[in-house]
């Protein structure tokens, strides 16, 4: 089902979470009981509660990135059902309900953690990145999502991934409708036709199981070139992001940076030599420009794609914007895989942003806001929550291949790998990515040299959840 093709607003991803010991706030998620507000009512078709009236509140979902103008402003054929279902809940049931972008990216986890601190939440629910999860988390500033009856995360809306990652002890401390689609290879259709290579060979490639290193590197062979024989390399492969590029070629080698073992203790698995070798390797033999001075923004890249300076970069899919509209034609697959590593497929790294419920609400509120919520994430009628996700990306995308299989084949578990490096807030993707991509140390050396360091952070972290595991287990 085939979106118009008008500019939507990306949905993000939402997750809320809630924490039984609070710090800051008044109250307790742990209590036991139901709101008893008037108009509370118990579903006669399922567990989950209902309300029939939230008598007129009002609800702020915040983010940095969601205009409410554009939201409201959608004339395609699926923006304008879901508006029109929006505006009904809320008529039906007595509430109103926002999204907005109400603070910087940056001041994320500050503002939430200052708010809830304060005991003077601004909003009702809040989106952070997932990398600003865990140290609000630790100190109990979220509200446990599994003690409000009106959620059932077993429902095909919510994201598997984000439920795995966000359940600690007896508690589900997070929650995302969405999938959100990540990292893959962007490449100009022009560069590879005058290449020799037909246009959707790419995606004929990927649908067969055949995108793999092997196919890449003749791909970079051919998409290397002199063009005015002067000696130099005019047009190259690819250009790409250091912390992009590098974490995708360990993901599609069956590998990661940092995992989660049988008893939920965090791992550090910074071990693939040969993923970091082989991308590595393509940088060695000129394939892959190298970053023009020192004084360019960190996001060159973008502009070497767009004017065909680079035949293919390695990006997320919200990028889009920086390029989408450049004069050349331009495609979108997966990640190429390892054909030599054993059950090895094309894969990208998820990283789904998390919307956080402040602590201090009370069991009554903080139900009210579930209620509504559960309602503004339900599918709209004849949508599945997977067709809502691929409107979202008809409109961005040149080609429906890139939605139809592309991003279709992104949103499937077997196609993920769960990094949980952003759950240790203090490493970063950089400090190995950033050395390694400019030759300045080999992957051996760097995956040596941060060993200690890193198994020290995330041993750190693990005593942490141990003890917040624990306090939150029956």
């Amino acid at each position: 089902m085939k979106a118009s093709k008008q500019k939507l607003i990306a949905m993000g991803l939402c997750v809320v979470l809630a924490v039984g010991s609070l710090t800051g706030c008044g109250g307790s998620s742990n209590d036991a009981g139901s709101a008893s507000g008037d108009g509370a009512k118990t579903s006669s078709s399922s567990d989950k509660k209902t309300f029939s009236d939230l008598g007129g509140m009002d609800i702020t979902v915040g983010d940095w990135f969601t205009s409410k103008d554009t939201l409201a402003d959608r004339t395609d054929e699926f923006g304008k059902k879901q508006n029109e279902y929006w505006k009904s809940i809320q008529e039906k049931y007595n509430f109103k309900i926002t999204r907005d972008s109400v603070y910087s990216y940056t001041d994320a986890k500050s503002d939430y953690v200052n708010d809830v601190m304060a005991s003077s939440p601004k909003y009702e629910l809040y989106y952070l990145y997932q990398e600003f999860v865990s140290e609000p988390l630790m100190k109990g500033l979220m509200y446990d999502l599994s003690t409000l009856p009106e959620f059932n995360f077993d429902e095909e809306k919510w994201n598997p991934t984000v439920k795995e990652l966000m359940s600690i002890g007896d508690g589900i401390w997070g929650m995302s409708p969405d999938n959100e689609p990540r990292g893959g290879i962007f490449f100009n259709k022009r560069l590879f036709k005058e290449a020799g290579i037909p246009e959707d060979e790419p995606y004929d490639l990927q649908k067969k199981n055949q995108w793999t290193w092997d196919k890449f590197e003749e791909y970079c062979k051919k998409l290397t070139k002199d063009t005015d024989g002067d000696g130099k390399t005019d047009q190259y492969a690819m250009a790409s992001f250091s912390k992009y590029y590098l974490p995708m070629c360990a993901a599609n080698n069956n590998a990661t940076f940092v995992s989660r073992d049988k008893d939920g203790k965090y791992v550090d698995a910074i071990t693939s030599k040969d993923a970091m070798n082989w991308g590595v390797d393509l940088i060695k033999k000129g394939y892959i420009k190298p970053k023009p001075s020192e004084n360019v923004a960190w996001d060159w890249y973008k502009a070497a794609f767009r004017d065909g300076e680079a035949a293919m970069q390695t990006a997320e899919v919200y990028e889009i914007s920086a390029f989408a509209d450049m004069e050349d034609d331009w495609g979108f697959v997966m990640f190429p895989y390892n054909q030599d590593q054993k059950d090895a497929t094309n894969k990208t790294v998820p990283n789904d942003n998390i919307v956080v419920m402040p602590s201090c609400f009370d069991q009554e509120k903080a139900e009210k806001i579930a209620f509504a919520y559960d309602l503004y994430t339900e599918p709209v009628e004849g949508y599945t929550p997977h067709d809502q996700i691929l409107e979202q990306y008809y409109p961005q995308f040149r080609d429906d291949r890139a939605v139809d299989e592309t991003i279709g084949m992104m949103l499937e578990e077997k196609h993920k790998s769960t990094s949980y490096l952003p759950m240790i807030s203090e490493i970063d993707y950089g400090d190995f990515c950033y050395p390694v991509y400019a030759n300045a140390t080999t992957p051996a050396k760097k995956i040596e040299e941060l060993s200690t360091k890193w198994d020290t952070k995330i041993s750190k972290v693990n005593a942490e959840y141990d003890k917040f595991a624990k306090e939150h287990t029956k």
